[in-house]
């Protein structure tokens, strides 16, 4: 079994940090209250904690050309598109989903929130084929509040990391 991996968002500094980082060299204070902030025991408390986000053990590039020599992990709070390929009716679709990564309300499986789903198909599917009707069903809005990781075989290459929803808050506006 894998060791879970951490980052955390330091919302005082407005930047991410290695989890590592924060467990090697910050005090528990520090990461689970009691920090005064600087002004003594007796003072305002004004210090925010970081916000631990933990990493799927999914991986992906940060733009969808693959100029990003290095694959990302993903972790909770990162906004991602998930490419595939699909042929329904033996015709080639480019499916995307763009959303953000959480817990499921169980909290045991990695899900996509608020999904936005778009294809594209080259060639177009006809409504009929032989005399057969083809009908498509897409997902509606209920549908994408919370799609599991696991439905989806993803390699990195099917992911790409837009960015977290801390550090880039306007990824939230596409996917709501």
């Amino acid at each position: 079994m894998n060791k879970p991996k951490f980052r955390a968002w330091d919302k005082n500094d407005k930047k991410m940090i290695d989890w590592e980082y924060l467990i090697n060299y910050c005090d528990i204070d520090y990461l689970f209250g009691g920090y005064d902030g600087g002004f003594g025991k007796e003072g305002p408390k004004s210090y925010e904690y970081p916000i631990p986000m933990q990493y799927t053990g999914l991986k992906g590039y940060m733009d969808e050309a693959f100029n990003d020599p290095e694959e990302k992990e993903v972790a909770q709070g990162d906004v991602i598109d998930i490419f595939w390929e699909e042929w329904p009716a033996g015709y080639y679709q480019e499916n995307h989903m763009i959303g953000v990564v959480d817990w499921d309300d169980t909290g045991t499986a990695w899900v996509i929130r608020n999904g936005k789903f778009d294809w594209d198909n080259p060639t177009p599917i006809p409504n009929e084929i032989d005399g057969m009707s083809i009908s498509r069903s897409l997902p509606d809005e209920e549908d994408l509040e919370e799609v599991f990781l696991h439905n989806f075989n993803l390699t990195s290459d099917d992911i790409t990391i837009l960015g977290n929803i801390h550090e880039n808050p306007e990824l939230l506006n596409e996917v709501e």
